[in-house]
């Protein structure tokens, strides 16, 4: 991902974030914050995790323990 391609994104929340200057109280304002980060950090890392992905496959990876070189 490029830096263009990063602040494209954290621009498109700007407005968002800017209008959290507006919350009624500190509660409100921190838990719209934190939701706000979220969003963005998932769009994020979604975004570097296609680019970067060999395969589709994101099932996890089942290894078998070796039995024989076991000290059991």
């Amino acid at each position: 991902m490029s830096r263009e391609e990063f602040l494209s994104i954290a621009d498109s929340y700007y407005t968002d974030f800017e209008s959290l200057k507006d919350a009624p109280n500190f509660y409100d304002y921190e838990k719209s914050f934190v939701d706000l980060w979220h969003k963005l950090g998932q769009e994020y890392m979604e975004k570097q995790l296609n680019e970067s992905s060999s395969t589709r496959d994101r099932r996890k990876k089942k290894l078998l323990p070796d039995l024989e070189k076991s000290p059991y």
